[in-house]
């Protein structure tokens, strides 16, 4: 329970931080509540693919011809364990392989379902009138995910409570997502609405790939520490852009 607590209070500070800055043109109570359940939903949905796709994929490895032999327990479990020692033998080819599955199942699903669930609340309530008023919804959406997303991780774990806390990188990915989002609007081209999905995508999925190489390998630590470092200087400077934007008025354009 009290990893779980450790977990909360870095979202719920951006969070509120969201809704002071929307203080003179608050969101209508229930829309801030649908994109809190949007996130949320976002969030389950991205599970269920990322289960799908990680079935897919073992099946991919067994083949067909060994796909017969798992009725029998011993055989599975053979089957199983040649997998799982093939996979830390790291070759360019499987690091390619590797990073297009992450890119796919992990990156462009969760930044996607993000963009789509936030997308359908801010058309349905019509909410959004200026480029800040759309990041805005993004930031909650993505909080929102990284909220319940970090509340099920750090169960158990009060190392992991806190160090998912102190990493909020969904919303990072968020006000990429949202500039260029806006962007786009502004300047009546859809490149940049493209981008808003790209960027954080790969973005997201760099930063997975890395932890995905040092589950396999110690060696890879450096890169790991090398790609948190990265992310925490996106993050402070995301925090910096977005209070200035919001200082200046630099995003208040209808779009």
């Amino acid at each position: 329970m009290l990893s779980v607590l450790l977990a909360v209070p870095v979202s719920v500070g951006l969070l509120i931080w969201i809704l002071r800055m929307k203080q003179y043109n608050p969101f209508p109570k229930f829309t801030f509540v649908k994109l809190l359940i949007a996130g949320a939903i976002a969030l389950f949905l991205s599970g269920i693919i990322t289960i799908i796709g990680g079935i897919i994929n073992l099946l991919i490895q067994i083949g067909p011809e060994q796909l017969k032999l798992m009725t029998d327990a011993e055989s599975a479990v053979k089957i199983l364990k040649e997998i799982s020692e093939a996979a830390k033998v790291i070759t360019p080819e499987r690091m390619l392989m590797g990073f297009i599955r992450t890119f796919i199942l992990i990156g462009f699903v969760e930044e996607f379902l993000k963009f789509i669930c936030a997308k359908f609340v801010m058309r349905k309530e019509g909410v959004v009138y200026t480029w800040m008023d759309a990041l805005l919804c993004f930031a909650v959406v993505a909080v929102s995910f990284q909220l319940f997303e970090d509340m099920g991780y750090s169960s158990g774990s009060i190392v992991l409570a806190i160090f998912r806390a102190l990493t909020p990188f969904h919303f990072t990915f968020a006000v990429f997502m949202g500039y260029f989002y806006g962007l786009g609007k502004v300047k009546g081209n859809g490149f940049y609405t493209i981008l808003a999905l790209v960027v954080p995508a790969l973005i997201h999925t760099l930063y997975d790939f890395s932890i995905s190489l040092l589950q396999r390998d110690d060696n890879f630590i450096f890169l790991n520490l090398g790609m948190n470092a990265v992310m925490l200087v996106l993050t402070v400077l995301a925090v910096l852009k977005l209070r200035k934007w919001h200082r200046d008025g630099t995003l208040d354009v209808f779009i």
